[in-house]
C-alpha cells in the first residue's frame, strides 16, 4: 500500500542570499523545484539536517540559476510581469531588484527594504496575487507621500482638500470634485519621480479655483509651479516607456 505523503513541519531559510521554502515531509528523497514566482522551494525528508539541505541546493546553483533565467526571459518576451524574482519594480523613479521570500500563512505582502522590493508570499501564490502585493506597497507608499506634501500644495495653492484618495485610473493622474473638494490621485504616481506627485497635487488643487484648463488655469500653475509643463511633459514620457501601471 502506497504511503500517504504528509507535512510535517514548514520553515524559511536564506541559503547563499536566496530566500529557500523547506517543507519536511515523511519521504525518502529530497526535491527541489524553483516556482514560477522565482522562488526556491524543497521538500526534505523529515530527518534530513539543514547542513545537508544547504549542501543540497549549492551543488545545485547553477540550475537554480538557468532556472531563473528561463522565467524571467518567458516573462519578457511575453510583455507582461510575473513578479518573479530577478524581475525589478519601479518606485519613485528607481528600479529596485526584486525578491521573493515565502510565507507560511498570511496574505501576500511587499515592502522596500534596503534598497531592495520584497515580496513575502505563499509559495503557490499567483502572479495577480503578488501583483496585488506591489499595489499594497504603492498604496502604503503614495499615502505617507501625499500626507507630506499635501499641507505644502494647500498652502501655496490657498485651497484645501475635504479629501484625498488614491485608486488605479486608466487615464487620468488625478481628478478633482469641484463641488466636494474631493480630489483623487492615480495608484501609478508612487512608480514615478515625487516632483510628479507635487505637481499632479497642485494641478487638482488649482482646479478649486479655475474648473478648466484655459489661459486663468495656465496663469495660476505658472505661479504655483514655473516648470509645471516640463513635469507634465516628463511624467507622460515616463508612463508610455514603463508601458503602465505596474
Amino acid at each position: 500500500m502506497k504511503r500517504r505523503v504528509r507535512l510535517l513541519r514548514e520553515e524559511n531559510r536564506t541559503v547563499e542570499g536566496r530566500a529557500v521554502h523547506i517543507c519536511y515531509k515523511n519521504i525518502r528523497n529530497l526535491y527541489l523545484r524553483v516556482s514560477p514566482a522565482g522562488m526556491v522551494e524543497v521538500s526534505a525528508p523529515q530527518w534530513m539536517t539543514a547542513r545537508e539541505i544547504e549542501e543540497f541546493i549549492g551543488r545545485r546553483r547553477a540550475w537554480i540559476d538557468e532556472r531563473l533565467r528561463l522565467i524571467f526571459a518567458s516573462a519578457a518576451a511575453c510583455g507582461m510581469r510575473r513578479y518573479a524574482a530577478g524581475e525589478t519594480i519601479l518606485l519613485w523613479g528607481a528600479r529596485y531588484p526584486l525578491e521573493i521570500r515565502p510565507l507560511t500563512r498570511g496574505k501576500a505582502y511587499a515592502a522596500y527594504e534596503n534598497g531592495q522590493i520584497y515580496i513575502y508570499a505563499l509559495p503557490d501564490a499567483d502572479a495577480e496575487e503578488r501583483a496585488a502585493a506591489i499595489r499594497g506597497l504603492y498604496r502604503a507608499e503614495l499615502a505617507a507621500a501625499v500626507a507630506r506634501a499635501l499641507p505644502e500644495c494647500e498652502r501655496v495653492v490657498g485651497k484645501h482638500a475635504a479629501v484625498c484618495r488614491i485608486r488605479m485610473m486608466k487615464t487620468r493622474w488625478g481628478s478633482c470634485n469641484v463641488r466636494t473638494a474631493h480630489i483623487t490621485l492615480n495608484l501609478a504616481l508612487a512608480r514615478y519621480d515625487r516632483r510628479a506627485l507635487v505637481y499632479v497635487i497642485l494641478h487638482e488643487l488649482t482646479h478649486l479655483w479655475v474648473h478648466g484648463h484655459g489661459a486663468a488655469f495656465r496663469a495660476c500653475m505658472d505661479r504655483y509651479l514655473p516648470d509645471w509643463r516640463d513635469m507634465r511633459r516628463a511624467l507622460n514620457v515616463w508612463a508610455r516607456e514603463d508601458g503602465g501601471l505596474a
